[in-house]
């Protein structure tokens, strides 16, 4: 087949979430069809990717989002009325390039992300699927709980207006897809009647594996993009409410965030006894390796974290707010131990450095749930059937 596939960001590296889940499924669809990638660049390090990508697929045609165009148009949507972060990505030349390349009709355009479906809306006559992965609108609405005016008052807007954008895609397009099945309960009640299924995210069990490093007692770790708002979110607060409870009992306690483009607000962290900032590393396995647990105090979690099935593939023990925890669909203790407070985050964690035989036995637990429910295989299996069902073949 004859395939589009849309993305926001350049589908190649698999190192960040959407990109993880992108690029093995570029990678798996170009193995037995003709795939034409359209997609967004975010900044020229993303832009850059393009070109080691178009050894895999038939063509990519990325397009740089200029920054200042997409404050601008975000500005104007903020008046006409439209989401703000559907604005901010209306690049005309993907359109066009989309357009254009439509001269020879595709079999299926599969979509990534919610905001560049509007660069595919014209292509009416074609199946089409909408990977939504997870609905912005209630991350925006969860934001919009939790953050200080006048934020909270934007933020509660942007989620009115993307639920709206939401339903309008699903309705227009063939299928839908979420990433865990409470994500499609979700889908269900805001989004009746639209067809919808889930596929999962997979993990890469060779390359997330343990033994990558000796783990190291007292030892913690998160990994992230640091200039993502839930990932800034999840330090800050970990910082100020549950790692002064844990030194308190056990002050040799040390913390590395390890990510990409830390923000002030992470880098001021660094400052705090205990705590490194390391910034983008080129190889995140020996940070996750030498932890005794991996935190993921993510408040904002939707879906399924990426960074919580490497931890567990590596066979490293991990603690998880309820939100990032239920994403997994895991039961608790199967490698992940679910904490809903402060003071419940602190005792999981203080538990599992003191004890290591149970360290053992839930890294154990974890990396046999990886190999069981999140091989890329299982993953693409679902993937496969939902383009057979909107495609007849």
């Amino acid at each position: 087949m004859r395939i589009f596939f849309l993305a926001q960001r350049v589908p190649h590296p698999p190192d960040r979430g959407d990109k993880i889940t992108t690029a093995n499924e570029v990678r798996h669809l170009a193995c037995s069809h003709e795939v034409h990638v359209f997609c967004l660049a975010d900044g020229a390090d993303d832009l850059a990717q393009a070109e080691p990508l178009r050894r895999v697929v038939a063509s990519v045609t990325a397009v740089p989002v200029s920054p200042w165009r997409a404050r601008l148009r975000a500005a104007m949507a903020l008046v006409a009325g439209g989401p703000l972060t559907v604005a901010m990505l209306s690049e005309p030349a993907l359109r066009n390039a989309v357009a254009a390349a439509a001269a020879t009709p595709p079999d299926l355009v599969l979509v990534y992300s919610s905001n560049v479906a509007q660069h595919a809306l014209k292509l009416a006559g074609v199946p089409r699927v909408m990977q939504f992965a997870d609905l912005d609108s209630r991350k925006f609405a969860d934001l919009g709980k939790s953050a200080a005016w006048p934020m909270r008052l934007l933020y509660a807007l942007e989620g009115r207006r993307l639920l709206g954008w939401e339903r309008r895609i699903a309705h227009a397009f063939s299928h839908s897809l979420l990433c865990t099945e409470a994500e499609v309960a979700d889908f269900r009640a805001l989004i009746p009647g639209a067809p919808v299924s889930w596929v999962g995210n997979g993990v890469d069990l060779d390359y997330f594996a343990p033994g990558a490093a000796v783990p190291e007692e007292d030892s913690l770790v998160f990994t992230g993009v640091m200039d993502y708002a839930a990932n800034v979110d999840a330090m800050v607060w970990f910082c100020a409410e549950v790692l002064p409870r844990i030194r308190a009992r056990r002050p040799a306690v040390r913390l590395a965030i390890v990510g990409s483009r830390p923000n002030a607000a992470v880098r001021r962290l660094g400052s705090l006894p205990g705590v490194t900032v390391t910034g983008r590393v080129p190889d995140v396995r020996p940070w996750i390796g030498r932890a005794a647990v991996f935190v993921a105090p993510l408040r904002l979690a939707r879906g399924i974290q990426n960074k919580v099935l490497e931890a567990m593939a590596s066979g490293v023990p991990v603690v998880a707010s309820t939100a990032a925890w239920r994403g997994t669909g895991l039961p608790a203790e199967e490698g992940i131990v679910p904490a809903g407070s402060a003071e419940a985050f602190a005792d999981a964690v203080l538990d599992l450095l003191a004890d290591p035989a149970r360290r053992a036995v839930l890294a154990a637990r974890g990396r046999a749930a990886m190999e069981r429910n999140f091989t890329w295989a299982a993953q693409f299996a679902r993937l496969d059937a939902v383009i057979a069902s909107v495609t007849g073949t």
